[in-house]
């Protein structure tokens, strides 16, 4: 009796997190079978070359967006009851200072990173997509409440929905002729309706405010996120603006539709899962319940990681039905990228409970660490082909648990060591 209470109290405890994660994965999943028909369409209409480019124009643009994950909305998530309004006040001039800054810097260094990889429609695509960042900042601080209040069914139906007018979008401009300009155009379509969704967001407006103390605390805290966020796109895209220079431009194509398919796909499970753990866990650390549901969350994480190695397991079954004949040489690559989002989704797990815990510099560290194993590998092998590539991606991910592991062992050994030489303090007197 005393056993079946005590797996009830557990269950009850973790069923936030359950909660979250089950509403985020099913528009995930909605919205996933709206991207592969995108990606279907695309592989379709467009050369590996176009294919190629529209990828890299996204990938520069997803790199530049960081800094509005690293505005307020983990501040606002995670600060104290007495806190929320001045940070939600001061917050939205932030967030609208943040958006007006990405898209001067999107607009003007295009032409710059463009001329890199030698490819004007590059800098086209990223030129056109920098006015979406005028649309974020009437809605940053609302979505930021809703993931502080655990409103994850509001926002995913909206979110999901989004996703995949979105695609739709994409699909529809490929198929009338739009070629790469397709991207740009569901871009821009996402963040109307992302506009409009959350416009009428159930959660308290509270304006907009400026007090300089204030700001001055959040912008301190918010670059320290910044520097982990950054570090965490960086790795994420690494493999992208290197293999832009080392592949040839069909290479890169191809290289960039087995990303998409492999982990693209799992990636963005993965990150799905994060944005419902964050919450949870700052939830918990309001709460100081953090370190006792440790395991369970451990646990539901290793259900999550089950779900890439069934991915990797049948790509060889999904891409041939899906995709066209041109792409089927790519499976193998498919398969091992699959693979990468293990690793990753250990690093973010163990980024969130340092960020839900306010240890940035530990956060920064770890990403730190995983960005410099990545580029150390990609310099070393210098691969020339997509499957060489592929395989130095994924054990450069396996080689980052190694040092990841080393410190935790090392922290843990000296927080022991100090609680035994304190309590023997005691003694000797």
């Amino acid at each position: 009796m005393q056993l079946i209470q005590f797996f009830r109290i557990q269950l009850n405890s973790v069923t936030g997190l359950l909660s979250n994660t089950i509403w985020l994965l099913s528009a995930e999943f909605i919205a996933k079978v709206s991207r592969i028909l995108t990606i279907i369409v695309l592989a379709a209409q467009l050369s590996p070359t176009s294919y190629g480019t529209a990828m890299l124009a996204l990938a520069f643009h997803d790199v530049l967006a960081l800094l509005l994950r690293a505005g307020v909305g983990s501040q606002l998530i995670n600060c104290k009851p007495q806190y929320l309004e001045s940070f939600a006040k001061n917050g939205t001039f932030i967030q609208w200072g943040i958006c007006i800054f990405i898209a001067i810097a999107q607009l003007s260094s295009a032409d710059f990173f463009a001329s890199l990889y030698d490819n004007n429609d590059v800098a086209t695509l990223l030129k056109i997509m920098a006015v979406i960042y005028i649309f974020y900042p009437w809605v940053s601080v609302k979505i930021s409440l809703l993931k502080r209040e655990n409103k994850m069914r509001w926002f995913s139906i909206r979110n999901g929905l989004c996703v995949i007018i979105e695609n739709v979008t994409i699909a529809i401009a490929a198929l009338l002729g739009a070629d790469i300009f397709a991207v740009a155009i569901g871009k821009i379509t996402f963040s109307i309706f992302w506009l409009i969704f959350f416009s009428f967001a159930p959660v308290k407006s509270y304006g907009v405010g400026f007090k300089f103390s204030i700001i001055s605390e959040m912008l301190k805290t918010s670059g320290k996120i910044f520097n982990t966020e950054f570090l965490r796109g960086m790795r994420i895209h690494a493999d992208t603006f290197i293999a832009g220079k080392l592949l040839t431009p069909e290479l890169f194509g191809f290289y960039i539709f087995a990303k998409n398919a492999g982990v693209g796909l799992s990636q963005s499970i993965s990150q799905v899962y994060a944005g419902a753990l964050y919450p949870y866990l700052c939830k918990l650390q309001r709460e100081g319940l953090l370190s006792a549901q440790q395991n369970l969350i451990n646990a539901l994480s290793l259900l999550i990681g089950l779900l890439f190695v069934i991915q990797a397991l049948i790509v060889p079954i999904y891409v041939p039905i899906l995709f066209d004949e041109k792409w089927s040489s790519v499976i193998p690559i498919i398969t091992i990228l699959c693979l990468v989002a293990l690793p990753n989704l250990v690093i973010d797990i163990k980024c969130c409970f340092e960020r839900a815990t306010e240890q940035y510099h530990n956060e920064t560290t770890t990403r730190l660490i995983c960005l410099l194993t990545s580029l150390a590998a990609l310099f070393i092998f210098s691969p020339n082909d997509p499957m060489e590539l592929a395989i130095v991606i994924f054990l450069s991910s396996l080689f980052c648990l190694i040092p990841i592991y080393v410190i935790s062992v090392i922290k843990s050994f000296k927080f022991n060591l100090r609680a035994l030489f304190n309590r023997s303090k005691p003694h000797e007197r």
